[in-house]
Formats: C-alpha cells, sequence, structure tokens
C-alpha cells in the first residue's frame, strides 16, 4: 500500500517558505491563503483570483482564468493546462517530461497564449505503463480531464455527469457536498473500470478532499483492488484533511497518490453568501433554428428530455483510438463555418459539460479566439476594479428541466463573432433567450453537432 501526498517532482520548485495571502471582499468574505508549493514558473495570480459564490454550502470560489468555464480564455491556454498536467503525471510514472512543459509554463505564467506553441505541445503522446483509465469530474473539469487524456495511448476516459439520461443504470454514483448540484454520475462502458489497473482522477481543484474521498470509495466499493491517481491545478487540503484521506486509502488497502501545480491551504476568516439583486431569467428572443448542424454521430444515450449525445465528450466513455478523431473533426468543423471572411476575435461558447470539443473546435479557428461554456455555478458579480466576475446573465438551461445556467463577462470580451455550440438540439424555441442575449454583443452562428430525431431537418 503506498499514499502520496504530494506535487513535488524533480520539475515542481523546492517547498517555498510559505506565503500568506489575505483575500476580503466587501464585508462578505475574509479568507486568508498560505502557499505551500507550486510548480517551477508559475504563481499563484496565474491560477486562480477568488470570488463570491451565491451558495450558504460555500460562499467562495476560486475562479480558474485557464479553464474555459466560468471566465473566457483562449484555447490554447485552457489545453495547455491539460498538457503541463498531464506532463507531471508522466514524470510520476518515470517517464520523460512534455517536451514543450517550460513553453507552456511561460505560457500560462504570463497568460498570452501562442497557438503554435499549443498545437505543437498537442502532438506529444505517451503511454502509461498499465491499463489507465481517466476520469474527469463534471462540471468544471470534463474539458481539463480530456485535455489531460489527450496526451496518452492506449488509455480511455470518462468523466461524470449530473445529466438525466434515460434507460441503463449509472455504474455509479457519489456526491459532491459543497457543489450547487452534488450528485455526481458516471455511465462506463461494460468492462472499462473492471479491466482498468490505475484510475485517475482530474479535477480543477482538491477543497476539502470530501469530493475525492466520496468518489474513491465508490469506485472502490463497485471496482475492487485499482490503484488511484488524483490530478488537479489546486489542492488545498490542510493536515488533517490530508490524514482523512490518507486514514481512508489505509483502510481499504488502496494507493493512493495526489498530484497538483500548486498545493496549500485556506482558513476562512468570515464568509456569508452575498444578497444580490433578484436576476431575471432571460425571456425574449426570436425564432431561429441552428445555422449548421454538423450532423455528426450520435450514441445510443438520451436525456429524459430527448437530447442526444455524441460519443467524443467521454460522458459514456472514449477511448484514445476513438479519440483521434476529434483532430480531424476541429479542423473540418472550423473550416466549415469559415466559409466568409474569418473573425478576428471570435467567441465559442460550449454548454455545460461539453467542455473539450469548444476548445479544440475554437483552436482550429483564425483569428485570436475565446472560449467560455456556461455553468450552473451562480457566483455574485460587481464591476469592482479587480474583482473577477463583472456582469452575469440567468436562463434555464435548454432542453433541459428546470436547470439554472450563469454566462459571465460577456458583454466584457470585445468579440466580433460568437460561435454557440450544442450536441443537439431538441426545441428550438428554448434556445432563443439566449441567442436573443448574445446576438446583443456580436453576429451569432449556432451550431448542432448531431440532429435531434424529428425535431431539425
Amino acid at each position: 500500500m503506498k499514499i502520496t501526498n504530494q506535487s513535488m517532482y524533480s520539475i515542481i520548485s523546492e517547498p517555498i517558505n510559505s506565503r500568506t495571502n489575505y483575500y476580503k471582499l466587501w464585508n462578505q468574505l475574509e479568507l486568508s491563503v498560505m502557499i505551500h508549493r507550486t510548480y517551477e514558473g508559475l504563481s499563484p495570480n496565474s491560477l486562480f483570483s477568488m470570488a463570491l459564490r451565491v451558495n450558504k454550502k460555500r460562499q467562495f470560489l476560486f475562479v480558474s482564468p485557464l479553464l474555459a468555464k466560468h471566465l473566457a480564455v483562449h484555447p490554447a491556454l485552457a489545453l495547455g493546462t491539460g498538457s503541463l498536467l498531464a506532463s507531471l503525471l508522466m514524470e510520476n510514472a518515470g517517464l520523460p517530461v512534455h517536451p514543450q512543459a517550460q513553453d507552456l509554463v511561460r505560457m500560462i505564467e504570463t497568460g498570452v497564449p501562442d497557438t503554435d506553441i499549443s498545437r505543437k505541445s498537442l502532438a506529444y503522446k505517451s503511454t502509461l505503463p498499465g491499463n489507465t483509465v481517466f476520469i474527469g469530474m463534471a462540471e468544471t473539469a470534463t474539458g481539463l480531464g480530456h485535455a489531460v487524456f489527450h496526451h496518452f495511448n492506449k488509455t480511455a476516459y470518462l468523466h461524470t455527469t449530473r445529466e438525466e439520461v434515460s434507460g441503463g443504470a449509472p455504474s455509479f454514483v457519489f456526491e459532491e457536498e459543497h457543489s450547487h448540484a452534488t450528485s455526481h454520475k458516471v455511465y462506463a462502458p461494460e468492462g472499462m473500470l473492471e479491466k482498468a489497473e490505475t484510475i485517475v482522477l482530474i479535477d480543477d481543484e482538491i477543497s476539502t478532499g470530501n469530493t475525492l474521498l466520496n468518489l474513491v470509495c465508490a469506485l472502490d466499493e463497485q471496482f475492487p483492488g485499482k490503484s488511484y491517481i488524483s490530478l488537479s491545478i489546486l489542492d488545498w487540503r490542510n493536515a488533517e484533511q490530508q490524514q482523512k484521506l490518507t486514514q481512508m486509502a489505509e483502510e481499504r488497502n488502496i494507493d493512493l497518490t495526489v498530484l497538483s501545480l500548486m498545493s496549500g491551504e485556506f482558513e476562512l476568516i468570515h464568509g456569508s453568501s452575498p444578497e444580490e439583486s433578484k436576476l431575471d431569467y432571460l425571456n425574449n428572443g426570436e425564432a431561429v433554428i441552428p445555422d449548421y448542424v454538423l450532423d455528426t454521430v450520435a450514441t445510443h444515450h438520451v436525456s429524459k428530455t430527448g437530447q442526444r449525445y455524441i460519443p467524443w465528450t467521454g460522458r459514456f466513455g472514449v477511448t484514445s483510438k476513438e479519440h483521434q478523431t476529434i483532430d480531424v473533426w476541429a479542423e473540418k468543423a472550423a473550416a466549415h463555418v469559415e466559409t466568409v471572411k474569418p473573425a478576428e476575435r471570435p467567441l465559442v461558447i460550449g454548454i455545460g459539460e461539453n467542455m473539450y470539443l469548444p476548445l479544440r473546435f475554437a483552436l482550429a479557428l483564425s483569428g485570436n479566439p475565446l472560449v467560455q461554456t456556461t455553468t450552473r455555478s451562480p457566483i455574485f458579480s460587481s464591476d469592482t476594479e479587480g474583482y473577477p466576475i463583472k456582469e452575469k446573465v440567468r436562463f434555464e438551461l435548454p432542453d433541459a428541466q428546470g436547470v439554472d445556467q450563469f454566462l459571465y463577462n460577456i458583454n466584457t470580451l470585445g468579440v466580433d463573432k460568437i460561435y454557440l455550440i450544442a450536441e443537439s438540439v431538441v426545441d428550438p424555441v428554448l434556445w432563443q433567450p439566449l441567442i436573443a442575449y448574445l446576438k446583443e454583443t456580436a453576429p451569432v452562428e449556432w451550431i448542432s453537432l448531431i440532429k435531434a430525431e424529428g425535431e431539425i431537418q
């Protein structure tokens, strides 16, 4: 049995003199953050900023400038973060580090994207010992998990989901207590998790370690005898929380290694859920249908509201061999929509858990693209200097059942075209409020990746 709680390998800096940063957001939040270790060349400011959540379970949020979730980001930065985590995993396995690792560090630290470095880094693949399955955490880390998995041959990828899928029971379910939507489900193809020797669990952040603990326990109960590696950008567990995870691993006699780009701990001095004016739903818009239906192959799965799903997201499992088709798809999809003058600064918007395909589509576009995905997470907004969330809109997730979604800072981006990407469209009317809002910022081209049966001709 082996329990490893560290984020330091040869490329990681030696333990620094712990730095404590204090964050005070009005009278709502006072938080101290102590940084213990960072990946060499990366500073805390390149990895997170602080915001208030409108959630009484947890009143604050470490906002990532790298994920393309709450903040729009160039796809090279988001994909490069996955590549750097992949390099950390390579080194942990005794393999050569990613040859562009230092270039990726400079790009992430400066925040200046480099498409050439991104394309070059995506071309590098490695092979891990043993049978490995990657699992990314919904909704924030589905794209990050896929971006890590991208770099490994002979592996498979899954991501957890909060979607209400009809037909067939999930492989397992676990809880994320502090989240706005707590229940995660995993739909793995038969044999994928049974045959795995190592399972790599990918999230953007470990806060208390409870979600990681719940996930490992759920997996171990259903699929015993596996080794586990947790891979994240941030690891905030204090000594007591680390011990809790270690004790679980010892009791279950499993190997568990925790790797991150930065580790530290925080202390909540004072926190309360902010009060804000009631935010009405978007509710207008003329009737339009998708500009493009790319007619990508669909899985046999369908949501309770009739949504169809594509196989490449990993929601129902994807192998590294199947994943290779995304490279060709992204280039063809971008060429398909850029038949007239390309945009200089396009924004690609994905919906919810569908993050990786919008990232790859955006990277294939001309100009200086940005990517952002809608989120369930309600964050307090304020047009205050230094605060990351300036403005937001609220809408119901189209083709779902009363699921709130939010978009942040759209009007601050200076974009000249918006590509809105849906996996499928069941009822075009339900999409109109979001499309009408986006059209106030820039011309919108609406893309459905697959046809919804009987709805789009």
